[in-house]
């Protein structure tokens, strides 16, 4: 994935967060806080997306009885959002900055919500490597 896959993501999973919260009542400062971030990316994205299918089927899902979203929903989002931020570099700012203040407000809260998911499929003689951050590989001698 790609650093602007990667904060597509973040960005979708706060945006699912702050769906299924609509109609919770914020009862703490810590949870003010995350609110109004969160109200920023819902409003950001949905600016920018408008009357996208996919974000429609997203706020469907999320919505509904269980809250849960379709890997397909989940990716089709995260691809708009990608693609945006892509076109735009001042989305991608205004989208990377709101994520990092949540990240930021959630490190200090201990109220960990957005998470980010890596799959990796490898065959035959193929290698994999995967972090959330930083990462180094030493590989030592072959297989």
């Amino acid at each position: 994935m790609t650093g602007i896959e990667l904060l597509a993501g973040a960005g979708v999973a706060y945006l699912i967060r702050k769906l299924r919260r609509v109609g919770e009542r914020a009862d703490a400062d810590v949870d003010l806080a995350l609110e109004a971030g969160m109200d920023a990316v819902h409003e950001l994205v949905v600016e920018r997306l408008g009357a996208d299918r996919a974000l429609e089927t997203l706020v469907a899902e999320a919505g509904s009885g269980d809250g849960t979203v379709s890997k397909r929903t989940l990716r089709r989002v995260r691809d708009a959002v990608a693609a945006e931020a892509e076109g735009d570099p001042a989305f991608e700012e205004r989208l990377r900055q709101l994520v990092e203040d949540l990240r930021a407000e959630e490190q200090q809260s201990g109220q960990y919500s957005a998470k980010i998911e890596q799959n990796a499929d490898v065959s035959g003689s193929g290698r994999s490597y995967q972090a959330g951050r930083d990462m180094t590989v030493h590989e030592r001698g072959s297989r």
